[in-house]
């Protein structure tokens, strides 16, 4: 037998033969536990018994979890993971500390514009307190123009046409076209050029979820009309507020209360009030801007009344500007130094107030061009930069620019954004 395999089938009738035969012939090594491997079957098998099913944890768990998070960003996408853990957690946590808003830089040019290629369907925001960027590309945004946001959604029109939009939960809400206004001097008339009746800024008086929110907007028309109107969730048509009066210019607005706060290139500020249409102008005009300044209003939620931020009409980044804040004390406006525990958020089109820790509070945050030495703007773009100041001390403190590079023939302007996870019932997917 010179095949020893067969030689050791073969049943051994003599064991010093075998006993000869094992010492000759090589041993098969025996493989250590740790080895052994099952087939490719049992693996699989094995896997799949061991897989977690995440989707099965109990609210408790999730909520114990989610009490890990200390961003919206973290938040968001916890919330992301499953359709449960979506119902298991609130739209909008109430254990994250106060978050700065993420900058929504301005919107690309469409496709048909002189820079073939750019896509006007994406959208950035800079979170600055994380120093990261995100980006959104949503075919529904593609040839829309955003005007600002309020209460975590994004005001787009088209035309006459006009939505707001949750870019988080891609949720959008249908708003009356902008040229039927019931009341007054009949509806906007239509022209060849909409863009002269184009919207200027739109608020809400509070999240779309709440049965009470209004929707306010002010109009750029160029004819004599409705210069300010409003509508409620589910309505047709616009209900006209203020008419557009001679040599008194709406510069900008703000709600609190059922009430719209405005004010006019005579630096007179007046107040409307939604349910009865009674307006009320203070007696006394801000005496202290300059006539180049731009002038924004913000809520104040301590008082029956709004700030008035007076800041330079270009806003620079790294130029050491200078912003006065004015509330209305006693029969005239008064410069006031100290907001407490609250920071303002400001860019060219509107303003934000947000509570902060003591430690942090009374600030101005603002956005404009860069023209520091960190990011070199060119010809064609320029990176929106982001400044700070201290409402007590008037330091200005440079911060940081965003990484993404904006087009000079960029649409709209940078925009303040809380994130909103709220899923109206009144919305609609896009």
């Amino acid at each position: 037998m010179t095949d020893g395999t067969h030689s050791t089938l073969r049943p051994s009738t003599s064991t010093r033969r075998s006993s000869s035969l094992s010492a000759t012939l090589p041993r098969a090594p025996i493989p250590a536990p740790g080895r052994l491997r099952a087939p490719p079957v049992l693996l699989t098998m094995q896997r799949r018994k061991m897989r977690r099913d995440w989707s099965s944890l109990p609210d408790d768990v999730i909520t114990v979890i989610s009490a890990k998070t200390t961003t919206y960003s973290m938040y968001v996408h916890l919330r992301a993971v499953c359709t449960a853990w979506r119902r298991a957690l609130p739209p909008h946590p109430r254990h994250l500390p106060p978050q700065i808003p993420w900058l929504l830089l301005p919107q690309n040019p469409p496709q048909s514009s002189s820079r073939v290629g750019r896509d006007d369907s994406r959208i950035s925001f800079y979170d600055l307190s994380q120093s990261k960027t995100y980006r959104f590309e949503l075919p529904f945004l593609r040839g829309k123009r955003i005007y600002g946001s309020s209460y975590g959604w994004l005001v787009l029109k088209h035309d006459y046409s006009v939505w707001l939009l949750n870019p988080i939960t891609r949720r959008i809400i249908d708003l009356p076209p902008m040229n039927k206004v019931p009341n007054g001097s009949s509806s906007l008339p239509r022209s060849e050029h909409p863009h002269q009746h184009c919207t200027q800024k739109v608020m809400l008086t509070c999240s779309p979820s709440e049965r009470d929110c209004i929707v306010v907007a002010c109009s750029a028309a160029t004819t004599p009309n409705w210069e300010l109107v409003f509508c409620r969730i589910g309505d047709t048509q616009w209900t006209g507020l203020k008419q557009r009066v001679l040599r008194k210019r709406l510069l900008d607005f703000t709600v609190h209360n059922n009430s719209v706060y405005t004010v006019n290139n005579n630096k007179e500020v007046s107040v409307y009030n939604l349910q009865t249409l009674a307006t009320w102008t203070y007696p006394t005009p801000i005496k202290y801007c300059p006539a180049r300044n731009q002038i924004n209003l913000v809520v104040d939620g301590e008082s029956d009344g709004p700030l008035v931020i007076n800041s330079p009409e270009y806003l620079g980044y790294g130029k050491k500007d200078k912003f006065h804040v004015y509330k209305y004390i006693g029969n005239e406006w008064c410069r006031v130094m100290d907001i407490g525990k609250r920071m303002l958020f400001l860019t060219r089109d509107n303003c934000t107030i947000l509570q902060f820790e003591e430690e942090n509070g009374n600030k101005l945050y603002y956005e404009g061009e860069s023209t520091g030495d960190l990011l070199t703007s060119t010809n064609d773009t320029y990176h929106v930069g982001i400044g700070r100041v201290n409402l007590k001390t008037d330091s200005n403190v440079t911060l940081e620019t965003s990484p993404l590079a904006v087009c000079r023939d960029a649409i709209g302007s940078s925009s303040w954004f809380t994130p909103s996870l709220h899923l109206f019932s009144r919305s609609r997917n896009i």
